[in-house]
């Protein structure tokens, strides 16, 4: 077998072990976040109007920190393509990095949207945040945010493993 083709069966290997490392490290986390959501807690009396209060803020601060985290995952996507002499990528090569940006820009939007909502949700005077209109989006907004990630990271290791 010549060297080229070693090469590139490496780089395949080398991508189907990337992805399977994802989906073991997502049921990893997908199971923890299960046995962590299904510890007994304390529930707070309804009415408390300081708890709601609290809950709303830490719904923001949530909220705030996943945008700033999508907007700095564009912000490295930029870096990336400037930061380095110019260089020409084929569409199959460029596909993670677009959908990763879509993915940022999509996480970014459902932050608006979860925002907006709990804005309607307090002018209504809803007594809590659990509300499927409120929970859906701010969902929407991390596993976008985290898709973004993802992709991101696979379109820099297939940038950095690429045999010129």
């Amino acid at each position: 077998m010549n060297a080229v083709k070693r090469t590139v069966g490496r780089a395949v290997i080398a991508s189907i072990g990337f992805y399977i490392s994802l989906v073991v490290l997502a049921a990893v986390v997908w199971q923890l976040t299960h046995y962590i959501n299904s510890r007994p807690y304390v529930v707070i009396p309804a009415g408390d109007s300081t708890a709601l209060g609290k809950a709303v803020d830490t719904y923001s601060a949530v909220g705030n920190l996943l945008t700033t985290l999508a907007t700095g995952l564009l912000a490295a996507l930029g870096w990336f393509f400037t930061s380095r002499p110019k260089k020409r990528y084929f569409v199959r090569e460029l596909w993670p990095a677009i959908a990763g940006a879509l993915c940022a820009c999509l996480s970014i939007y459902f932050g608006y949207i979860s925002s907006q909502n709990v804005q309607w949700a307090i002018a209504n005077s809803f007594g809590t945040l659990d509300l499927p209109k409120l929970q859906l989006p701010r969902q929407l907004q991390f596993f976008g945010l985290l898709l973004s990630v993802f992709l991101f990271a696979d379109f820099v290791r297939r940038d950095w493993t690429k045999v010129d």
